[in-house]
């Protein structure tokens, strides 16, 4: 008897101790949201009258970096006013590192050259790996899947590597890395490209420096392909959507080298579940032009991030 009612004695403490203790309230807004922020930003505030700011969290090609510390009473005020352009200083921004966000994005990879020609479909199948199907022209055409996996390295440096495989050739291994350099002006890059069973092996290696006189990017590389090394330059300008690119590459003396041009244009469709990424070159190899880039998670571009998607209006 005694026992019995020591259970019991035990189970009302645990009920009074799991009352007393208020569940804990999440506070960040992870991602773009189809629906309007500011509104749901607004609806936070409203249920939590206790909570002082809210944590935003913006997205990119299924990735974040930063996040907003979004204060209430400033929020308050940009409602008010329907400006959040004060709004923008009034919230602190936090460096969280690289992480993966949930995405259900769908891709499409277009690319151009003089002798190789490219057509990927992607579909994300986790945060970190995309499934694709792909259609080559380079000497013969190829039809495969591919497999990719992104990989967070450091808070600053982001890894990707996949497996492709055409009906009839062999399996070929890619892996890319980038890292963004502390200062967020410059990024190194690399590429490695290897056929198994054969002594195919294309590596690449960069270097780039952000808004040069605040007009270009430049970049600077060295590749070796089909056991062959050259060197190249480049400048890229334009912005987010169509990038113009333009210099030299097989460079051994000022006698010899070759001036090429490359157009990019991404998400031309404006579409938030189907990315889209067109290059048109005029070389002759489109190895190089998959580089990894981290210039969309610096902290100069959240005011783009910020005016395109916090609209009080």
């Amino acid at each position: 008897m005694l026992i019995k009612y020591s259970h019991i004695f035990l189970i009302n403490i645990l009920f009074m101790l799991s009352n007393s203790v208020e569940a804990e309230v999440n506070n960040y807004i992870e991602g773009n949201n189809e629906y309007k922020l500011t509104y749901i930003i607004d609806d936070f505030f409203t249920e939590h009258p206790n909570e002082k700011r809210v944590f935003w969290s913006p997205r990119v090609k299924g990735k974040s970096r930063y996040s907003f510390s979004i204060p209430r009473d400033g929020h308050k005020i940009a409602s008010k006013y329907a400006d959040a352009s004060e709004l923008f200083y009034l919230s602190k921004q936090i460096d969280n590192g690289l992480k993966l966000q949930p995405n259900k994005l769908k891709s499409i990879d277009i690319f151009i050259s003089e002798n190789n020609s490219n057509l990927i479909l992607s579909q994300s199948i986790s945060p970190d790996t995309k499934l694709g199907l792909f259609l080559k022209y380079k000497e013969k055409k190829s039809f495969g899947l591919n497999l990719n996996k992104d990989v967070i390295l450091t808070k600053n440096t982001l890894g990707n590597f996949g497996i492709e495989r055409a009906k009839g050739e062999n399996t070929v291994f890619n892996a890319k890395f980038v890292k963004l350099f502390n200062n967020e002006n410059t990024e190194f890059y690399g590429n490695i490209n290897h056929e198994f069973k054969s002594n195919i092996l294309n590596v690449g290696i960069g270097y780039t420096w952000f808004e040069i006189a605040n007009q270009f990017d430049l970049t600077t590389g060295i590749q070796e392909q089909d056991k062959k090394v050259e060197s190249e330059i480049y400048s890229t300008f334009g912005d987010e959507r169509m990038k113009f690119q333009i210099g030299l590459n097989h460079i051994k003396d000022n006698s010899n080298m070759n001036m090429f041009l490359n157009l990019r244009f991404e998400n031309t469709l404006n579409n938030k579940k189907l990315g889209t990424n067109v290059i048109i070159t005029s070389k002759d190899n489109i190895f190089g032009l998959k580089n990894l880039s981290l210039k969309s998670f610096r902290r100069k571009n959240l005011d783009m991030l910020w005016n395109k998607y916090i609209n009080y209006n």
